[in-house]
Order: C-alpha cells, then structure tokens, then sequence
C-alpha cells in the first residue's frame, strides 16, 4: 500500500477539500484524485462520496480514516522524537574515577549544563577497570580510564598522556631503596594490570604485600597515610609533591593515556557527540 496516497487520503478526509488538500501536500488537483482513485482501486472501496460540491466519505473511508488518524499520529510523535536528538536532549550517564570526577569533570559538566539544561546527567565514580565494563555494557554513555581501552564495541580518544611516578609518604623512603620499602610496606593498586606490572618489572622489583584499593583518590591518601607505595599518574600528586607530603622515588618513561570512551554505537547520539566535542575543547585549559 502506498503510504503517500494514504497520506493525500489522510488530508483529504480531513479538510474534504481538494484544493485545500492540493495545497498542503504541495500536489496538483488532478495528482490528488489520481491518489485518491489508485487508493479506491488497491481497497475496493469507494472511500469518498460526492454530492453536488460537497464531499463526504462512505462508511468504509471514515474506517480507513480513522486509521490513517492513528498512522500518522504516531507518524508525527516519531518525527517530533527524533527532532529531540537534534540537540542534547534526555540522559547522559558518565563514568569515570574519583580524580577525574573531581579534579575534570566538574568544569566541563558545569559548561554543559549551562549549555544544555534539559539534559538529566549522571556520573558514577568508578576506578577505570570498572569504568570500562560499565561503558562495554552500555552502562554508560561516557567514560573516563587511565590506560588504552580494550574492551570489544567500545571507541576511545585519546586525551592526554601523564608521566607516571612511584609514589611515597618521605617519612618512609628516607635512606632506603625501593626494594627495601617494599620488603616492609605493601604497593598498594586499583589493579595489577600490564602497565603496572611492567613498570615494576623496569625498576626490578617485586612487592611483598599488594592491596588493592577502589580508586585513584583512595590510593593517594594511603600512601600519605605511610600505608605504602604506589604507581600513580604525576598529575593526581602533583600539588602533595609540591607541599612535601609525597615524594617521587621514580619517574618512568613509559606514558600514561588518558581516554574518553563510549560504545561504538553510540557516537551519533547529539548527548554523546555534543559531549565528546565539549571535553577535546577544554580538557587540557583545566
């Protein structure tokens, strides 16, 4: 069935007025009748009547109109919903760890929301590991991780790459190699991924003890506590190193990236796209 002699009958039935229909749709009189004609003909049915200059439709075009009233009423409602992700409309969840929630992303949420005040935004803190499962598992639209993403559907952008730095209280390091600290204190991770067991195998040396935290954050305040040791980004110390109250004791040469990621499918979305542009304009002025 034709949905654009339905549409010509729909607006027809409506004004029962050709040249008002002819007007609306744009068409020729004669277009509209031959619409009309070619409906009748694929139905079997006269749907409208004539009597002298005024129209009527039959019993079985008030039935197909009360259809095509339904059609193109939820016709109109999908066209109106997807005229809502034009621009940022809806949800927007976001997950990323504390130090990122914290130190990034309340600038940039604050710039967005000014933007774009009819957006409901969540943000879930969550270490970068968890981050990416959430992400992966369409949890999130937008995530914040501390390494190269390796999740299978999941895009990422590159953002920025940190020096990564072993990490102590120097009421602890003092006089004492790395090995020594680490035959009495634990290292203390969000995680013994590949980067981290790499950048201990570099320095040659092995933990006794390893606690494992939920955050960045989390991890940096153990360590000033005299917890122990740890494998952090130079940014998230960069001002306890500045006051004394963490010291370096190796800085690698190996990078750590930062990365923006999302679900692959869900780049086209206005929330998520609008987002993406707003964090690669800002996030290195913070």
């Amino acid at each position: 069935m034709d949905l654009r002699n339905l549409k010509t009958f729909h607006v027809v039935s409506t004004y029962l007025n050709f040249t008002k229909a002819a007007e609306i749709l744009n068409y020729s009189q004669p277009t509209i009748s031959q619409q009309i004609k070619a409906l009748e003909e694929e139905l079997g049915h006269i749907l409208i009547n004539r009597m002298g200059k005024k129209m009527f439709l039959s019993q079985v075009g008030k039935i197909v109109k009360e259809h095509t009233d339904q059609l193109f009423g939820i016709i109109e409602e999908m066209e109106q919903d997807l005229k809502n992700f034009e621009k940022p409309f809806g949800h927007l969840t976001i997950a990323a760890p504390e130090f990122y929630c914290g130190y990034y992303l309340s600038n940039i949420i604050g710039s967005f929301l000014k933007q774009y005040p009819q957006v409901n935004l969540k943000l879930l803190c969550a270490n970068s590991k968890e981050t990416a499962k959430l992400v992966s598992s369409n949890q999130a639209d937008i995530g914040f991780v501390a390494g190269s993403p390796s999740y299978a559907g999941v895009e990422g952008i590159l953002l920025e790459e940190e020096d990564l730095v072993l990490v102590g209280n120097p009421l602890i390091i003092k006089d004492r190699t790395v090995q020594e600290i680490f035959d009495d204190y634990p290292f203390i991770t969000y995680g013994m991924d590949d980067c981290i067991v790499s950048c201990l195998q570099e320095i040659k040396c092995k933990p006794q003890t390893i606690v494992e935290f939920g955050s960045e954050e989390a991890i940096k305040r153990a360590v000033m506590e005299q917890v122990g040791l740890a494998l952090l980004s130079d940014i998230i110390i960069q001002k306890e190193v500045t006051k004394g109250s963490l010291q370096v004791l190796y800085r690698f040469p190996k990078k750590l990236p930062t990365y923006l990621i999302f679900p692959q499918n869900a780049k086209t979305f206005s929330n998520v796209s609008t987002f993406i542009d707003l964090v690669k304009d800002t996030w290195k002025t913070i």
